[in-house]
């Protein structure tokens, strides 16, 4: 059964919870926004640093909110639907990890990586803005509990991840500056993370239980 977000009431604690969800998102893009101005020619900080970890924290204290109010959800209503909270269950993970993966790129401001000094740091650039567009959009989508929506923006970005793969492969072969090329081939993982965690955010809105969190998979593991 697809998660129904077209519930009948109006207001309950699962309204609730969608809020914070998007909030969590929302906190998830100002990590990735802080330690994407790290690693193009912030550097580290103390400020940095404490808004990184900071932000993150509150993402994991919202994480065990929704948790939270998930149990009490299902305590409080016994004809509750169970495959609602379950996949309530299973997206506030991607939604934490959304952070935890934007945390990770702080790590390479910290072991010196500044791709401001890098010869293709538009191309670098461009890839950071799409993802950051992309958090903002899945929040968007996901808060409008739009279902057509989500399946386009999931199908558009399936391709980023093959893409990025490419990228962390062409960085491992580089025969150029190697710490330039672990600093590639990490930013480039991060962003896929990212980006996968994204879609399984809102494969919510359009699969039934049994199919969410699929797309931190392999296509061809998918199914199995």
């Amino acid at each position: 059964m697809v998660l129904d977000f077209f519930r009948s009431q109006p207001q309950s604690s699962l309204d609730e919870v969608e809020l914070k969800l998007v909030e969590m998102l929302h906190f998830g893009r100002r990590v990735f926004d802080a330690a994407n101005a790290a690693v193009f020619g912030g550097g580290k900080s103390k400020a940095a640093k404490r808004e990184v970890r900071g932000t993150d924290q509150e993402i994991n204290a919202l994480q065990a909110e929704v948790r939270r109010l998930l149990v009490l959800h299902a305590a409080a209503n016994p004809a509750f639907d169970l495959a609602l909270v379950l996949s309530y269950m299973s997206v506030v993970k991607d939604a934490e990890r959304v952070g935890d993966y934007a945390k990770n790129l702080y790590d390479l401001a910290k072991y010196g990586a500044d791709f401001s000094t890098f010869d293709d740091v538009d191309d670098l650039a461009g890839y950071r803005d799409a993802v950051g567009q992309l958090i903002d959009d899945v929040a968007a989508v996901f808060g409008n509990r739009d279902g057509e929506a989500a399946q386009r923006l999931i199908d558009k970005a399936d391709g980023f991840l093959s893409e990025y793969d490419a990228l962390v492969k062409k960085a491992y072969r580089s025969d150029g500056v190697a710490s330039e090329a672990v600093a590639r081939a990490l930013y480039f993982r991060f962003l896929k993370r990212i980006t996968a965690h994204c879609m399984n955010l809102l494969t919510a809105l359009v699969a039934p239980v049994d199919r969410l969190d699929r797309y931190d998979e392999a296509p061809e593991d998918r199914d199995v």
